[in-house]
């Protein structure tokens, strides 16, 4: 990796235009008795809504959009964008699944869709995923998505070829910098941090790294990194479903294989005193 050709900063951020969507309050509002007969009013309604950040009015309008047209894959589109700003992940994972059966296949539902099964503890389903959508999911994102969901080092992999082709920028580069964090790889992605970061602030980043690839829940990753909060989900109406969903059967047994951290704080500090040349350096 030529390091000394890289300059300007960044902040993490996935492609997905999510950022800000943390949920400030639930406003059910007054949307009943207001359908369509075509759905086409639900959804304006529901766009309007997540616009707005009403996250149970865009699912209550795109519900109902589905309900009287469930061979829509933009419906399906809405709906899951609807359940995945609201939280509720193991919905949208089957809300995006539904999409990519009904409408031509786009990068940007493919990774919906992977990220939604990583936040439901759908690892193993979530690779496959981005195994099968490989070649319509920016490299910047795959890579970023493989570490969250149990697989750092192919991530790694995937975003060190994503660095090598002229003109990747600063995001790529501080994606690779957190996919080496999870794969506890972290004097490489302290090096990575520190081109963009003066030394204390890319210290206190990699900290709070460490924090962030020990979580409480299967969800917490994905939901820290889209500004969204993780919301109770009784499941897609079983009247909308094209699939059945998949249990989230990973989602207890998974958590601390999803990233090999180290124990505490002080380890970190510790390793960071001296850190040697990165063994990923080309």
């Amino acid at each position: 990796m030529a390091r000394a050709a890289i300059r300007a900063g960044a902040v993490l951020v996935l492609a997905m235009a999510l950022a800000g969507c943390a949920i400030l309050r639930f406003d059910f509002g007054d949307h009943r008795n207001v359908a369509s007969a075509t759905g086409a009013e639900d959804m304006l309604a529901a766009r309007r809504a997540l616009q707005q950040r009403r996250w149970p009015v865009a699912i209550a309008r795109a519900e109902h959009a589905v309900a009287l047209d469930g061979a829509d894959g933009e419906r399906r589109a809405l709906l899951g964008t609807a359940y995945l700003r609201a939280g509720r992940f193991r919905s949208a994972a089957q809300a995006f699944a539904d999409t990519l059966a009904l409408r031509q296949v786009d990068g940007r539902t493919a990774l919906n869709l992977a990220l939604a099964q990583v936040a439901s503890g759908q690892g193993n389903a979530a690779q496959a995923t981005l195994a099968r959508f490989a070649a319509l999911i920016p490299a910047t994102d795959r890579g970023l998505a493989l570490a969250l969901g149990g697989a750092p080092q192919q991530g790694v992999e995937v975003l060190m070829a994503a660095m090598r082709v002229p003109g990747a920028d600063a995001r790529t580069r501080q994606n690779l910098a957190l996919a080496l964090a999870l794969a506890g790889e972290w004097p490489d992605a302290f090096f990575l941090v520190g081109l963009d970061l003066p030394p204390a602030a890319a210290r206190q980043r990699i900290l709070d790294w460490m924090r962030f690839a020990r979580p409480q829940g299967s969800a917490d990753q994905v939901a820290a990194l889209l500004s969204i909060t993780p919301a109770i989900d009784p499941g897609q109406p079983v009247a909308l479903a094209l699939h059945q969903a998949p249990a989230p059967a990973e989602a207890a047994a998974s958590i601390d294989r999803f990233m090999p951290g180290p124990a505490d704080e002080g380890a970190v500090t510790a390793a960071l005193a001296g850190v040697a040349p990165p063994r990923h350096a080309r």
